[in-house]
């Protein structure tokens, strides 16, 4: 006499069938690895899109700071010429000097 082989069905499995019967209880520790394993997978794409959109998020953070330091930069450079000074010193009664520099050498013999 042949033995008709049940297949277990999805359904069967949601309901608590196949937990039920005492010939499949040796496959509860093999269905719990595999739906921790499940879980485990999932955490690991959330966790790999959140870094995702903080990449993302940083590069234009970094894209912005690139441009406040190119302005900042060409600020600084505009001060920093000599008509611009000039402009600022005169305000406070400065002027430039029409003399040029010279070198004061002291010898001691």
């Amino acid at each position: 006499m042949k033995r008709k082989k049940k297949k277990t069905s999805f359904l069967s499995l949601l309901k608590g069938d196949f937990f039920s019967k005492q010939q499949n209880v040796k496959y509860v520790p093999f269905l719990f690895l595999i739906v921790m394993l499940l879980l485990i997978n999932i955490r690991v794409s959330f966790y790999a899109e959140k870094l995702l959109k903080r990449s993302i998020k940083l590069e234009y953070e970094v894209a912005d700071l690139r441009l406040t330091y190119i302005t900042t930069k060409s600020q600084l450079m505009q001060v920093y010429k000599r008509s611009t000074i000039e402009n600022m010193v005169v305000k406070q009664g400065l002027s430039t000097s029409l003399i040029p520099p010279y070198i004061i050498d002291i010898n001691e013999e």
